[in-house]
This record gives structure tokens, sequence and C-alpha cells, in this order.
């Protein structure tokens, strides 16, 4: 440091040093007239209920969610469920030209007839003797050979007739009638969202937190009023390296279909409710230090610091697990004009 500089630090340092030196205690001027009091508000710190929540973000899914597509390719006949029309599980959506392939069932299965007829002729005569065991044992082989073939020609043919596998809603229909629809592409979606699931990430350091079957609380921007109930249906059991984060799925009824698939949701899922825990305002807090964290409370007219230890948060409210009483006269307002010991008056 060259002399300039040091003749420009102690410049600095002189001013600094009175002022310190002519300060007093708190309570006091600089000429150590007494200090006016500061006009405080207080609020008496009473137990409350917590509910401990973890904030996320998610998106819809519908609980249960399939393509259908052709296992044997052809033309669309006719469409027997259209867009938007709820199903049962079980119920014709769309049927393929089947002409080529019922004709072969019908034939496989007179086939089969038949050869039954016939078993059951000879078999009259196989018990008086009339043929051998043999011939006997070839012809139900070859009843058994015709009811084989009759049944793959009926599972080929009922390949035509694609059906819904649950009860839900028809949400897309691809080709039209006289399309082909090639074997193993989907022609039609269906959905079911009288239950949906919320597909969230929790944050690596909160997913301790979380198990099956904690509650959660459910919104939507696009729904304001709506605040709904679920449940944690699955926790994943890896963090993603991606965002470090792991999924978690909350399923919760829509009765009435409100809810649709990728919608944007707001979940809080629940970790604890405590009856009788003591929440203050963040915004009376204080950070003194990286890990100092400090409120005033009014003790004898004076104000008095405290060092908190803070727990759960339930909004703006956050769990003071050390530092503060119930009972204590925790300063809301005027905390910013004081120090540990300053005078102060209450007011309304």
């Amino acid at each position: 440091m060259n002399s300039i500089t040091r003749a420009f630090v102690t410049f600095l340092m002189i001013p600094i040093a009175l002022f310190l030196f002519s300060c007093g205690k708190p309570g006091t001027t600089n000429n150590g007239d007494k200090v006016q009091p500061v006009n405080i508000r207080i609020e008496i710190l009473r137990p409350s209920r917590l509910v401990d929540a973890i904030q996320v973000s998610g998106t819809v899914k519908a609980s249960e969610d399939a393509n259908l597509s052709p296992e044997e390719g052809g033309i669309v006949k006719e469409w027997k469920a259209k867009k938007g029309q709820s199903v049962k599980k079980g119920d014709l959506i769309v049927l393929l030209k089947d002409e080529v392939l019922k004709a072969g069932y019908d034939a496989a299965a007179a086939q089969y007839n038949m050869a039954q007829l016939n078993v059951e002729k000879q078999r009259k005569v196989y018990d008086e003797q009339g043929i051998s065991e043999l011939q006997m044992k070839n012809l139900e082989y070859g009843r058994d050979a015709a009811k084989a073939n009759a049944d793959l020609m009926k599972a080929r043919w009922e390949r035509t007739q694609i059906r819904s596998p649950f009860n839900g809603v028809v949400d897309n229909t691809i080709p039209n009638e006289g399309d082909f629809a090639p074997p193993g592409v989907p022609v039609a979606r269906v959905v079911n969202t009288s239950t949906i699931k919320i597909q969230a990430d929790i944050p690596e350091l909160l997913s301790g937190s979380v198990s099956v079957g904690s509650s959660a609380i459910v919104t939507f921007d696009a729904l304001p009023g709506d605040t709904l109930r679920g449940k944690v249906s699955f926790v994943g059991s890896t963090v993603s390296s991606a965002n470090r984060a792991m999924q978690a799925e909350i399923v919760l009824a829509n009765p009435y279909r409100k809810i649709k698939s990728e919608m944007v949701a707001k979940v809080k899922v629940l970790r604890e409710t405590k009856p009788n825990a003591l929440l203050v305002s963040e915004n009376i807090l204080q950070l003194v230090d990286r890990d100092r964290i400090i409120a005033y409370v009014e003790n004898g007219g004076k104000a008095e610091e405290r060092r908190v230890k803070l727990g759960g948060r339930q909004g703006i409210m956050v769990e003071v697990l050390e530092g503060l009483k119930a009972g204590d006269r925790l300063i809301v307002a005027g905390y910013q004009k004081i120090v540990t010991g300053s005078p102060v008056i209450v007011t309304q």
C-alpha cells in the first residue's frame, strides 16, 4: 500500500472511530441523552395447528389410457362408437371388414360340427366292436384338430372387432370408414378419467418425507375455487440425475370429469400435522448471519432478541422449534427500528 492509499484509508477511519466511540448503550443518544421509546405492536404467541406440506407442480394423466390397434389389418367397415362417446369394458368400438375371415370361421366351425357328429355316430359302432380302437382314436384326433382350427379362425375373425379394454371415453378415432387399418397401428384411443393420477417430481432433499398413502391437496389454475384431496399412490425408487428429483404419483377421484389429461396441477403433499405448534410470520424474522435467525419479544418495556430455530412451513407462517415459547409478547411491528435492549411502547 503506497503512502497516498494509507492516508486515504486513515482519513476514512477517523470519523468511523469517532462515531463508534461516541455511541452509547441502547436507550441513549450520541450525547448520552435518553432515547425515545419505539412504538411497537405485539402479538401474544399461542399454539396453533400446523399442517406441514411440500408444494410441487405436476401433470394430470388418465388412470387408464390405451391406444387400440388391430392385430389383423383390414378395411374399416364401421365405427360403432364415436369420438367423445362413453363406453363400457367390452363394447365394440370399430369393426373391420370381416367377410373373408367370417367365411373362414364359418367353414371351420362346420367342419368341426361334422367331425363331432361323426365321432358320436362311430362311437356306437365302436361300442359294438364294429371298428377298431385305432380307428376310433383317429376320428377323435380329427375332431380335435377341426375344433382347434375353428377356434383359430374364430380368434382371427374376432380380431376385426376392436373393443374397449375398460370403462372410459373414446378420446380419438383415426381412420375413416373405408380406409385401410394396418396391423399394429393405433386406430382409436380410450381413456378413463373418472379417476386421475398426477405425476409430480419431489425434490431429492424432501423425498424422504413422502410415502405411499400420504395425503395431498390439489388445485388447478384452470379450475379456480376447486380444491381436491388425493393420496400418494406411488413413490419412485430412484432420483433423476437430470433434475435431482424423484417421481411420485397422486390419485384422486374425478367424478364429473372436469379435470383433463395433461392439465397442470398444484400439489401440496402433507408431511405432518401438529395441533400445538408455535407459528410466526416469516416477515418478522431477520437473518443476521448465514445461520442465525432472530425475532424480538417485548419484556418489561424493552426489546429482547431471541435466536430461533425453525421447523415446518404453512404458507408464510413458519414453525419455531426453539427460541420462543407460548405466551411470549412477540413484536410484529416496529421491529425494524430496534435492537436488543431498546425501550419500546406497546401500541394498538
